[in-house]
């Protein structure tokens, strides 16, 4: 092979601690030291003869090979070198010459990794000993290094695993990661995998956290990759219940860092937001804020992480939060903070409470009704006895001018005609009286009624035809009505007045013209319907009444139905009893009402009467029949003294015999001593003891085929659970005049016993 011929100077000094190669003119190995066999895992003499090329690692290893024979002596460079087992090592390389007998050979001093034996030596065993799997791959995917954590982690030793291809450690469905895992590093992309999949030599699949960089050689082209491997599973399994306890929770969860940075959401986050995981993570937490109060929110969410104390849900902390799709909802938020290697993470649980404060919304709502409701009891309850005791006082105003308007029709006398015309303004009076007390009796829902099931379609057709041309030539008055029958049990007279009292409120709401528009329509009630409107569940017949007036504001409207309480402020245009009224019908017929008003755009008052199941009956006129004459015995109950007196004068008057009562027990005991024929029971229905039909039970037991006639201007007691009057009782209502008194006495003795 030759003699090297070596100054002692450059022997010690600069290739004491490296591994010697040298190289002939051909460029093979014509002598290697010790060193040089410990280096490449070798004997010696596998190393003699071989070319250089062939003790480099690819690619190019001619052109690597040339590069270290060619260049100028003295030059340090690192090359990667390729064992004959076909590991790889990077070696720093001094390069020299020698004159020698055969002529001129190249000397080269290599450093394993740019240090001493006992360096590389010192860095083989870190690898080795690393709890990291790390292994060294060719640009082919072939393993060319294998340590022990390897050997842990996959179940394969070095021996085994050398040469074979890593795409084997890779389940079948994702095998093809392989290649772009190689096609980055070749372009000089180290590649970080958060998690992967891979599979154990015994069969399971694990999960391992893998990062792959490119080793490149003197000339920095890349030859080889690194991987560095940890297995994750456990962590894995532990994320995997973490997040599925995050994404269990009802109330959405948001990871926000120190610098208000969303780093992670939960899935209830992303449904009450509408975004996507991938587009919050990265974001400023403000984006989930409107855009009004995002720098503010910045402010506070700086001084809160000086200080990251928990604040627990319902501490006070509310905001407004915006969706996606900009919409904005109230919500209550909690926060709570933990340290974490890559420093503070702020958990904000965020609850949209818009479902809440529409409840409170709504039970105020409710408890506002309830009271309105429980205040215009206590008034109907008032206007009621009111109007009772008014009604006694104005029957007996009627019945005494009605019996002085008789004895002044009968004297023929000029003189008393001022009389006549004074008689006739008192009982005028009486009337306008009797129909204030109407009003009130029926705002309290003490008003009589007699139900029948009629087609609101029809009442609704009359009313009109009577309000074409009274309502005025600047108002329109339109109607959309349901195709199909309306039918409902009420009183039609009644429900004919809430109309005609609706359409006249509309009128004077708008004084310069506009549109009255009657609306019946279909619908049925759910038990949740129901309840809110204080109704059973079930169908009912639905009206409307919209004008386009002045509307009312909240606090008036709040106030409409209660009687007495007016807005027209001119003297004689309004009692404030029309709606009070029209509150009292529609709820004595079972049904609901509500008005809903916005100044400057109009009213719509909304009515809901339970359908009703019988047929629709035509009303029936009562054939004309002439009058008897007025003769019989009467049995006269009541306990004001005056009316009873005025009622008996109009009665004898007439030719009928009268016996008269103060009280229920006093007429029983009339009635028991009384031998002749007894013809009627006249009786007021509320006295102090016995009641009117009280009274009357027990007469007829005296004698059964006599028929009763009841007075009263509040019939409370003579009513159903329905407030309706049953269809054989006989009722006159107080107040009345003689001539109503006679025709209703006439008619009841008509009646078939």
């Amino acid at each position: 092979m030759g003699t090297l011929s070596f100054t002692a100077p450059l022997w010690v000094d600069e290739y004491r601690s490296a591994a010697l190669l040298v190289c002939g003119p051909d460029g093979r190995v014509t002598l290697a030291d010790r060193t040089a066999a410990e280096l490449f895992a070798c004997p010696q003499q596998e190393l003699l003869g071989r070319e250089l090329a062939d003790l480099l690692a690819p690619p190019d290893e001619a052109k690597s090979a040339h590069d270290l024979l060619d260049t100028t002596t003295g030059r340090v460079a690192t090359t990667p070198f390729r064992r004959p087992d076909g590991s790889v090592f990077a070696a720093s390389v001094t390069r020299s010459e020698a004159a020698t007998c055969d002529g001129t050979v190249t000397t080269l001093a290599l450093r394993a990794a740019g240090s001493s034996g006992a360096a590389q030596s010192w860095s083989a065993a870190i690898v080795r000993s690393a709890r990291d799997a790390i292994i060294g791959e060719s640009l082919e995917g072939r393993v060319t290094s294998w340590n022990t954590a390897a050997e842990q982690l996959y179940g394969y030793t070095e021996d085994e695993m050398r040469g074979r291809r890593m795409a084997e450690l890779y389940p079948l469905e994702t095998a093809g990661e392989e290649a772009d895992i190689l096609r980055r590093i070749t372009e000089g992309e180290s590649v970080e995998i958060y998690e992967a999949q891979r599979t154990h030599r015994d069969g399971h699949r694990m999960m391992v956290e893998l990062s792959v960089s490119p080793v490149t050689d003197a000339a920095g082209r890349i030859v080889g990759a690194a991987r560095v491997s940890r297995d994750v599973t456990a962590r894995h399994r532990d994320e995997a219940k973490f997040r599925w306890l995050l994404d269990a929770t009802a109330l959405a969860v948001i990871g926000v860092d120190a610098h208000g940075v969303i780093q992670l959401v939960n899935s209830e986050a992303q449904r009450i937001f509408g975004y996507a995981a991938e587009e919050l993570r990265g974001q400023p937490v403000e984006i989930l804020l409107p855009e009004q109060i995002r720098e503010r929110h910045a402010e506070h969410r700086s001084i809160y992480v000086t200080d990251p104390r928990m604040r627990r849900m319902g501490e006070g902390l509310q905001l407004a939060a915006r969706r996606k799709n900009g919409t904005e909802f109230p919500a209550e938020i909690s926060l709570a903070s933990i340290e974490t290697d890559e420093g503070l993470l702020v958990a904000a649980t965020v609850h949209d409470i818009s479902a809440r404060l529409g409840q409170e919304a709504e039970r105020q709502r409710l408890e506002n009704e309830l009271q309105r409701s429980q205040r215009l009891d206590s008034l109907g309850q008032l206007a009621g006895g009111v109007a009772h005791d008014f009604n006694n006082v104005l029957a007996i105003i009627s019945t005494h001018a009605s019996i002085l308007e008789e004895d002044l029709d009968e004297a023929d006398a000029p003189v008393l005609d001022g009389a006549r015309e004074a008689v006739a303004q008192v009982l005028a009076a009486s009337e306008r009286g009797a129909r204030l007390t109407k009003q009130l009796l029926a705002f309290g829902r003490r008003e009589i009624v007699r139900p029948q099931v009629f087609d609101l379609n029809d009442v609704v057709r009359d009313v009109q035809r009577m309000l074409t041309g009274t309502l005025g030539a600047n108002i329109v008055l339109t109607d959309d009505l349901t195709p199909r029958p309306a039918a409902v049990s009420a009183d039609p007279g009644r429900i004919e007045q809430v109309l005609v009292n609706l359409a006249v409120n509309a009128r004077d709401a708008m004084p310069a013209g506009g549109s009255l528009g009657v609306h019946t329509d279909h619908t049925t009630l759910g038990a949740m319907d129901a309840a809110l409107h204080g109704l059973d569940r079930g169908p009912y017949v639905r009206l409307r009444v919209i004008d386009t007036g002045t509307g009312m504001p909240p606090e008036v409207a709040e106030r409409a139905f209660e009687p007495f309480f007016s807005t027209k402020a001119a003297e004689g245009h309004g009692t404030g009893l029309g709606l009070a009224s029209v509150y009292g019908i529609v709820s004595q017929a079972g049904g609901t009402i509500g008005l809903d008003s916005e100044v400057g755009v109009g009213t719509t008052v909304t009515i809901l009467l339970p359908a009703a199941d019988a047929e629709l009956t035509d009303p029936e006129e009562a054939p004309r029949t002439e009058p008897k004459p007025g003769f019989g015995t009467i049995l006269l109950v009541d306990d004001e003294r005056d009316l009873r007196a005025s009622i008996e004068t109009i009665l004898t008057r007439v030719g009928y015999t009268v016996i008269s009562a103060a009280s229920g027990a006093e007429a029983v005991d009339l009635a028991a001593t009384y031998s002749g024929r007894l013809d009627l029971v006249l009786t007021d229905i509320t006295m102090p003891g016995l009641s009117g039909r009280e009274v009357a039970d027990q007469v007829r037991a005296l004698y059964p085929a006599v028929p009763v006639l009841y007075m009263s201007g509040f019939a409370q007691r003579l009513l159903t659970s329905k407030g309706t009057i049953d269809p054989e009782v006989t009722l006159i209502e107080k107040p009345f005049n003689r001539r109503d008194l006679l025709a209703a006495i006439d008619e009841v003795l008509r009646l078939p016993v």
